[in-house]
């Protein structure tokens, strides 16, 4: 008689998902983790200039209602990248 046994290793985590688990930062939290950097205001300007002249805007939003606006991390960072000079 053999037994089988189903072990899982302990140290095996599955791959992250990084549009679900991706925490979504609303633009009041994306001025405090860049240290001012980028105001709230500043967010608030882009999105409304990238809707009266047609263009993207400088950092990608979810607009989840009429007034709810939040970022990626990721796409907040990449931006960050952008402004840095060597």
């Amino acid at each position: 008689m053999s037994l089988t046994m189903n072990i899982k290793p302990k140290n095996q985590t599955p791959e992250p998902n990084k549009h679900s688990t991706a925490p979504s930062l609303s633009p009041q939290n994306v001025e405090q983790v860049t240290g001012g950097a980028i105001t709230a205001g500043q967010l608030k300007n882009d999105r409304f200039e990238a809707g009266q002249n047609g263009t993207p805007p400088k950092i990608p939003f979810y607009r989840l209602g009429h007034r709810t606006v939040r970022y990626r991390p990721c796409d907040v960072w990449a931006y960050l990248e952008t402004l840095r000079v060597e």
